[in-house]
Protein backbone atom coordinates (compact mmCIF):
# COMPACT_ATOMS: atom_id res chain seq x y z
CA UNK A 1 0.00 0.00 0.00
CA UNK A 2 1.29 3.42 -0.89
CA UNK A 3 0.50 5.76 1.98
CA UNK A 4 1.91 9.20 1.47
CA UNK A 5 1.91 12.75 2.82
CA UNK A 6 3.81 14.95 0.34
CA UNK A 7 3.34 17.97 2.59
CA UNK A 8 5.71 16.27 5.06
CA UNK A 9 8.47 15.61 2.51
CA UNK A 10 10.42 18.75 3.35
CA UNK A 11 11.04 17.26 6.81
CA UNK A 12 12.66 14.16 5.29
CA UNK A 13 16.31 14.27 4.27
CA UNK A 14 16.01 12.15 1.12
CA UNK A 15 17.00 12.74 -2.46
CA UNK A 16 14.05 10.89 -4.00
CA UNK A 17 10.80 9.15 -3.10
CA UNK A 18 8.89 6.39 -4.86
CA UNK A 19 5.52 6.31 -3.10
CA UNK A 20 3.07 8.36 -5.16
CA UNK A 21 1.23 6.45 -7.88
CA UNK A 22 0.18 8.14 -11.10
CA UNK A 23 -3.31 6.71 -10.46
CA UNK A 24 -4.60 4.91 -7.38
CA UNK A 25 -8.19 3.94 -8.01
CA UNK A 26 -7.68 0.45 -6.53
CA UNK A 27 -5.51 1.58 -3.58
CA UNK A 28 -6.80 2.34 -0.06
CA UNK A 29 -5.50 5.93 -0.35
CA UNK A 30 -7.06 7.23 -3.56
CA UNK A 31 -5.59 9.87 -5.80
CA UNK A 32 -2.38 10.13 -7.69
CA UNK A 33 -0.08 12.58 -9.39
CA UNK A 34 -1.54 12.05 -12.90
CA UNK A 35 1.87 11.88 -14.59
CA UNK A 36 4.31 9.24 -15.81
CA UNK A 37 7.24 11.63 -15.44
CA UNK A 38 9.45 12.32 -12.41
CA UNK A 39 8.86 15.68 -10.73
CA UNK A 40 10.16 17.72 -7.82
CA UNK A 41 8.40 18.32 -4.52
CA UNK A 42 10.72 20.99 -3.14
CA UNK A 43 14.20 19.44 -3.34
CA UNK A 44 12.87 15.87 -3.28
CA UNK A 45 12.45 14.09 -6.62
CA UNK A 46 9.28 12.00 -6.86
CA UNK A 47 9.54 8.91 -9.05
CA UNK A 48 5.87 8.04 -9.44
CA UNK A 49 4.69 4.45 -9.48
CA UNK A 50 3.39 4.14 -13.03
CA UNK A 51 2.37 0.50 -13.24
CA UNK A 52 0.01 -1.68 -11.25
CA UNK A 53 1.54 -3.17 -8.11
CA UNK A 54 1.95 -6.91 -7.89
CA UNK A 55 -0.47 -7.23 -4.96
CA UNK A 56 -3.25 -5.57 -6.92
CA UNK A 57 -2.54 -7.66 -10.01
CA UNK A 58 -2.25 -11.01 -8.22
CA UNK A 59 -4.67 -10.67 -5.30
CA UNK A 60 -7.32 -8.11 -6.22
CA UNK A 61 -7.59 -8.81 -9.94
CA UNK A 62 -6.48 -12.46 -9.64
CA UNK A 63 -4.44 -12.01 -12.83
CA UNK A 64 -1.57 -14.36 -13.65
CA UNK A 65 -0.19 -12.84 -16.84
CA UNK A 66 1.83 -9.78 -17.79
CA UNK A 67 -0.79 -8.54 -20.27
CA UNK A 68 -1.89 -5.61 -18.09
CA UNK A 69 1.72 -4.57 -17.45
CA UNK A 70 2.42 -4.78 -21.21
CA UNK A 71 -0.55 -2.55 -21.92
CA UNK A 72 0.54 -0.05 -19.27
CA UNK A 73 4.10 0.04 -20.61
CA UNK A 74 2.78 0.75 -24.10
CA UNK A 75 0.81 3.73 -22.81
CA UNK A 76 3.80 4.99 -20.81
CA UNK A 77 6.17 4.71 -23.76
CA UNK A 78 3.70 6.56 -25.99
CA UNK A 79 4.24 9.53 -23.64
CA UNK A 80 8.00 8.95 -23.31
CA UNK A 81 7.36 8.38 -19.62
CA UNK A 82 9.02 6.39 -16.88
CA UNK A 83 7.88 2.85 -16.15
CA UNK A 84 8.14 2.10 -12.44
CA UNK A 85 7.23 -1.36 -11.18
CA UNK A 86 6.73 -2.47 -7.59
CA UNK A 87 7.12 -6.19 -7.01
CA UNK A 88 7.35 -7.51 -3.44
CA UNK A 89 9.40 -10.65 -2.69
CA UNK A 90 6.65 -12.06 -0.46
CA UNK A 91 4.05 -11.81 -3.28
CA UNK A 92 6.13 -13.82 -5.76
CA UNK A 93 6.80 -16.82 -3.52
CA UNK A 94 4.38 -19.17 -5.23
CA UNK A 95 5.40 -20.75 -8.51
CA UNK A 96 2.58 -19.11 -10.49
CA UNK A 97 3.36 -15.54 -9.35
CA UNK A 98 7.12 -16.11 -9.64
CA UNK A 99 6.57 -17.36 -13.21
CA UNK A 100 4.68 -14.13 -14.01
CA UNK A 101 7.46 -12.01 -12.52
CA UNK A 102 10.14 -13.90 -14.45
CA UNK A 103 8.09 -13.47 -17.60
CA UNK A 104 7.87 -9.72 -16.91
CA UNK A 105 11.64 -9.44 -16.43
CA UNK A 106 12.32 -11.36 -19.65
CA UNK A 107 9.84 -9.29 -21.62
CA UNK A 108 11.24 -6.02 -20.21
CA UNK A 109 14.77 -7.06 -21.22
CA UNK A 110 13.57 -7.88 -24.76
CA UNK A 111 11.71 -4.56 -25.08
CA UNK A 112 14.67 -2.66 -23.68
CA UNK A 113 17.02 -4.24 -26.20
CA UNK A 114 14.58 -3.89 -29.11
CA UNK A 115 13.56 -0.27 -28.43
CA UNK A 116 16.77 1.01 -26.86
CA UNK A 117 15.06 1.82 -23.57
CA UNK A 118 17.03 3.16 -20.65
CA UNK A 119 16.79 0.72 -17.76
CA UNK A 120 18.08 2.53 -14.72
CA UNK A 121 18.23 2.34 -10.96
CA UNK A 122 16.20 4.97 -9.08
CA UNK A 123 19.45 6.68 -8.03
CA UNK A 124 20.46 7.00 -11.72
CA UNK A 125 17.09 8.55 -12.60
CA UNK A 126 17.51 10.94 -9.65
CA UNK A 127 20.98 12.02 -10.86
CA UNK A 128 19.79 12.51 -14.46
CA UNK A 129 16.66 14.44 -13.50
CA UNK A 130 18.70 16.77 -11.27
CA UNK A 131 21.23 17.38 -14.05
CA UNK A 132 18.37 17.91 -16.48
CA UNK A 133 16.75 20.51 -14.21
CA UNK A 134 19.98 22.56 -14.29
CA UNK A 135 20.40 22.52 -18.09
CA UNK A 136 19.51 25.44 -20.32
CA UNK A 137 18.33 25.70 -23.90
CA UNK A 138 20.26 28.47 -25.66
CA UNK A 139 20.08 29.89 -29.15
CA UNK A 140 23.03 28.95 -31.33
CA UNK A 141 22.89 31.12 -34.44
CA UNK A 142 19.78 29.88 -36.27
CA UNK A 143 19.27 26.80 -34.14
CA UNK A 144 19.13 25.79 -30.48
CA UNK A 145 21.30 23.65 -28.24
CA UNK A 146 21.34 22.42 -24.67
CA UNK A 147 24.02 23.57 -22.21
CA UNK A 148 24.98 22.18 -18.83
CA UNK A 149 26.34 19.09 -17.16
CA UNK A 150 24.93 16.01 -18.87
CA UNK A 151 23.82 17.91 -21.97
CA UNK A 152 25.66 15.38 -24.15
CA UNK A 153 22.88 12.92 -23.18
CA UNK A 154 20.00 15.39 -23.68
CA UNK A 155 17.81 15.71 -26.76
CA UNK A 156 15.89 18.78 -27.92
CA UNK A 157 12.21 18.41 -28.66
CA UNK A 158 10.17 20.99 -30.53
CA UNK A 159 6.42 20.94 -29.83
CA UNK A 160 3.55 22.04 -32.04
CA UNK A 161 -0.17 21.49 -32.42
CA UNK A 162 -1.02 18.95 -35.12
CA UNK A 163 -4.74 18.35 -35.62
CA UNK A 164 -5.51 19.19 -32.01
CA UNK A 165 -2.77 17.00 -30.56
CA UNK A 166 0.57 17.99 -29.15
CA UNK A 167 3.29 16.67 -31.48
CA UNK A 168 7.01 16.71 -30.78
CA UNK A 169 9.92 16.64 -33.15
CA UNK A 170 12.96 15.18 -31.44
CA UNK A 171 16.33 16.39 -32.58
CA UNK A 172 18.66 13.54 -31.65
CA UNK A 173 22.01 15.03 -30.72
CA UNK A 174 23.68 11.62 -30.77
CA UNK A 175 23.04 11.40 -34.51
CA UNK A 176 24.58 14.80 -35.26
CA UNK A 177 21.15 16.47 -35.44
CA UNK A 178 20.47 14.74 -38.76
CA UNK A 179 17.45 12.56 -37.99
CA UNK A 180 14.11 13.44 -36.45
CA UNK A 181 11.50 11.33 -34.72
CA UNK A 182 7.87 12.41 -34.46
CA UNK A 183 5.42 11.38 -31.76
CA UNK A 184 2.12 12.71 -30.43
CA UNK A 185 0.24 12.81 -27.16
Amino acid sequence: MLYRKPEWYDAINLSFDMSIPNVAHLDPQHGGCCTVMPYFIGDLLELPVTTMQDYTLFHLLNERSIDLWKNQLGLILACNGMAHFIVHPDYIRSSDTRRVYESLLGWLREESDKQGLWTALPSEVDLWWRERSRMSVVQDRESWRIEGKGSDRAVLAFARNVNGKLAYELLDARRAHSSQQMFSI
